[in-house]
């Protein structure tokens, strides 16, 4: 009987001991089986953890999205950006403005803006917060609204579009879509980089905006408002002049060069928009393009300038030539924008110029300004002498006449 007590008691002990770690079982407060125990705590290593995160957003292990940017992929909406300083407004105060004294080509610029992102100090500044028409310059919004839907996790990279009639309509640079064709979207991202494709843009736009285009067209000025870019709108996706000057797609120089500055936080953009040279459909199949980056001042470009990195050339009869580039030089950030060159080579040339003329007073942008208001008054000086003696010529010869007479 005795031995019976006892058994009675050791099968109660263990009952309750099961009963104890099933309930710790249950709370979560076992480590999960493979998790490795360190010194801070069970840890994931930053390359799974993006890995993912890419998982749950439907992408590749393999596309090439940072650190960086797969952060906004547990977002449902990607927010503005958290860098203090593309919140600061801009800094005029050091600015030469219109034309600028030694680069007789910038009196051709309708408008531009030479701007030292680090510091937020306009170095020129021409119209800068007037709304010009801008042409092709128009899809870095459109490329823009599609990098956040990628990071967003709305699309992927290798997400497969069907051409649409629509799209395979529009003209102007292209890539020649045709209806029966299926591209990803990288590809098409890619053709609106590279080759300012009107009707990869389109294509582009009118996926993102679920089959309507206009509603696509409605997020791109929605968004130009977030990004307080007050003198933009829209009218389409890619650019190309509407039916009068009245529905050309316009923005201002102050407005471009902050799209700018939200691009470069994402370095896949960036990416694309520094390729010089890129295929779009498989080599020796029909179709093939062997693209080459409209941006020739780009490394390698015709007029390369050293440290540019993008971004975005256009051009319609009513923009004239126009570019916004972003250069890294010996680790100062610039960002220039023009618009009203009569050619692209002219276009190109004043960039430049514009680029080394910044560059060479941006460590003391207040003495800069002072040297060239004096080189100007000394020129305005030399050539009112020069005006007097002229006219003074010319009333001697009439003297001289009238006593031939």
């Amino acid at each position: 009987m005795k031995f019976k007590y006892i058994l009675l008691i050791v099968l109660v002990i263990i009952a309750l001991h099961l009963v104890v770690v099933w309930f710790f079982m249950r709370g979560g407060n076992v480590p999960a089986a493979g998790a490795e125990a360190t010194a801070g705590g069970t840890e994931q290593s930053i390359a799974e953890a993006i890995a993912a995160a890419k998982a749950k957003a439907g992408l590749k292990k393999t596309q090439n999205l940072t650190e960086k940017d797969m952060a906004f992929q547990d977002r449902s909406k990607p927010v503005l950006s958290t860098t203090p300083r593309i919140h600061t407004p801009y800094r005029y105060e050091y600015a030469v403005r219109g034309n600028i004294p030694g680069i007789p080509s910038s009196a051709n610029a309708t408008s531009g803006i030479l701007l030292d992102a680090d510091t937020r100090i306009v170095l020129w500044a021409k119209n800068p917060e007037r709304a010009f028409p801008i042409a092709s310059m128009t899809k870095l919004m459109t490329l823009f609204l599609a990098y956040e839907d990628i990071v967003a996790g709305k699309v992927a990279l290798d997400t497969q579009i069907q051409v649409t009639r629509a799209a395979a309509k529009i003209g102007g640079s292209q890539v020649w879509l045709d209806p029966r064709e299926t591209f990803s979207l990288q590809d098409l991202l890619m053709a609106v980089s590279l080759k300012s494709a009107n009707d990869a843009a389109y294509l582009v736009g009118e996926y993102l905006g679920g089959g309507d285009v206009a509603a696509f067209i409605a997020r791109m000025n929605r968004r130009a408002a977030e990004l307080g870019m007050k003198n933009t709108h829209y009218y389409n996706p890619h650019g190309l002049p509407g039916t009068s000057s009245r529905t050309d797609n316009v923005s201002s120089p102050a407005d471009m060069a902050t799209l700018a500055e939200y691009i470069l936080e994402h370095p896949l953009l960036m990416k694309w928009s520094s390729t010089l040279y890129a295929d779009f459909r498989t080599p020796g199949t029909k179709g093939h393009l062997r693209m080459k980056n409209h941006n020739n001042l780009l490394p390698g470009g015709r007029y390369a300038s050293p440290g540019v990195d993008g971004l975005k050339t256009g051009f319609i009869a009513r923009s004239g030539y126009c570019v916004t580039v972003t250069c890294l030089r010996n680790g100062k950030r610039m960002i220039a924008m023009v618009t009203g060159y009569p050619t692209a080579r002219e276009r190109d040339q004043f960039l430049r110029q514009l680029l080394s003329w910044g560059y060479s007073r941006a460590d003391d942008p207040a003495a800069a300004l002072a040297e060239t208001r004096k080189q100007a008054s000394q020129v305005r000086t030399t050539t009112k002498t020069a005006a007097k003696k002229k006219t003074a010529v010319k009333r001697t010869a009439t003297k001289k006449k009238s006593r031939n007479n």
